[in-house]
């Protein structure tokens, strides 16, 4: 399984390489046939805490796991990860699914973001495991450069309280299928 844009492939990691990958992420991603940039011990901490908590996930409800793991982004033509993204689970009320994602410092303000989110969230509203409706994101006010991600991806800003802002995106009568290997 995988997705291609037109300059990334993003790869779905499956629960035994999310394993792995608490100990040697390099070594996951050179399984896909790939090479990591160095990530500092910060990094590698705060990506321990979220694949800590996407197994439990997955173990929850192995059949939505797609929904559920972290995506490896990786750059086509050099084959390098430039960061991750995913869902923060299955759909659990009014069939919505949850995107979070980043990227390495590098490889902001290029247009890599909005192709991974793009091509995510149509495989998302495309599931045939477990209905979504839409996808949504939260980011912080002044997180301008997420939001023009989040708008040239065709999600809209909603109501919100607290101190995020809450953006959502239904299917789109130009979304296909299209680029999303099984």
């Amino acid at each position: 399984m995988r997705i291609d844009t037109q300059r990334l492939v993003l790869f779905p990691m499956r629960d035994e390489e999310i394993k792995r990958a608490l100990k040697d992420l390099a070594a996951v991603v050179r399984s896909f046939g790939a090479i990591t940039p160095y990530i500092g011990f910060w990094e590698m901490r705060a990506k321990k805490r979220i694949y800590k908590a996407k197994r439990d996930i997955i173990a929850k409800d192995p059949h939505a796991w797609l929904l559920s793991t972290s995506w490896l982004i990786i750059e086509r033509e050099r084959m390098i990860l430039i960061g991750e993204a995913g869902f923060k689970g299955p759909p659990p009320a009014r069939f919505t699914v949850e995107i979070g994602y980043g990227l390495f410092e590098d490889f902001r303000n290029k247009g890599y973001m909005t192709e991974a989110v793009g091509a995510l969230a149509r495989f998302a509203l495309f599931q045939k495991n477990c209905r979504v409706e839409r996808v949504s994101a939260l980011t912080l006010p002044e997180n301008i450069a997420s939001h023009r991600v989040l708008e040239k991806t065709g999600f809209a800003r909603q109501p919100s309280f607290g101190k995020y802002w809450l953006w959502e995106r239904v299917k789109l009568p130009e979304d296909t299928e299209e680029g999303i290997v099984l």
